[in-house]
């Protein structure tokens, strides 16, 4: 029979780390917030709806347009706004609450325990703007445990704090999926950018002017 994975590493720094509970606290994450951007997904689709209706009722729409036809577009148009929304409450489920010494609390109060935790994810997001592809890297953090997962979005106060504070962790850390290199960094050398070479070129010119 296999030994059951044990996070021992974890579970003694969180007891001297996390004496006090680490509250998370998303931005924009207000009853009223959220009951605002429900009502905007679906504004358009009810006014469709509704404009079909008093058409209806006012003679106005197709004769051939009957209820049963008005309310199945109707059904058809809540549809999208109704996946966003399902989207959003399960994306959300996974949102960190709260850490402390024994583990994290997720929005509706699952727990996971530290001495489950298999590593630390450090996820970007790519995204399109123009046709053009960009990319924010170490977006957000993703706790990998042996029960499930965890998520600590990026719109969050005192982001650098939590951030810092997870990154002390004594446990696997991957970018992306990728498991991040533990070599010393002073072993590999930085290469420069576009502007450091730039800077140091016109440096060089200045310097050759100034010998003649």
């Amino acid at each position: 029979m296999q030994n059951e994975f044990h996070n021992q590493m974890v579970v003694d720094w969180a007891k001297q780390n996390l004496l006090q509970p680490v509250e998370i606290k998303l931005r924009f994450a207000s009853r009223w917030v959220r009951t605002l951007i429900y009502l905007l997904l679906y504004l358009v689709p009810l006014l469709i709806i509704a404009g079909f209706i008093f058409l209806k009722l006012t003679g106005g729409a197709n004769q051939g347009a009957g209820w049963g036809g008005i309310f199945l577009c109707g059904f058809v148009l809540l549809i999208p706004p109704s996946i966003i929304v399902v989207l959003g409450v399960l994306t959300q489920q996974k949102f960190v609450k709260s850490l402390d010494a024994n583990g994290i609390k997720s929005s509706l109060g699952r727990r996971f325990f530290w001495k489950n935790l298999y590593y630390v994810d450090h996820v970007s997001k790519i995204y399109r703007v123009s046709g053009v592809t960009r990319k924010i890297e170490d977006n957000q953090l993703e706790l990998v445990f042996a029960d499930g997962k965890a998520i600590i979005p990026p719109l969050i106060y005192d982001r650098e704090r939590i951030w810092s504070l997870i990154n002390a962790m004594p446990v696997q850390v991957r970018d992306d999926g990728v498991i991040r290199s533990t070599a010393p960094a002073e072993k590999f050398e930085k290469a420069p950018t576009f502007d450091e070479i730039v800077r140091t070129m016109q440096e060089l010119k200045v310097s050759q002017d100034e010998n003649k």
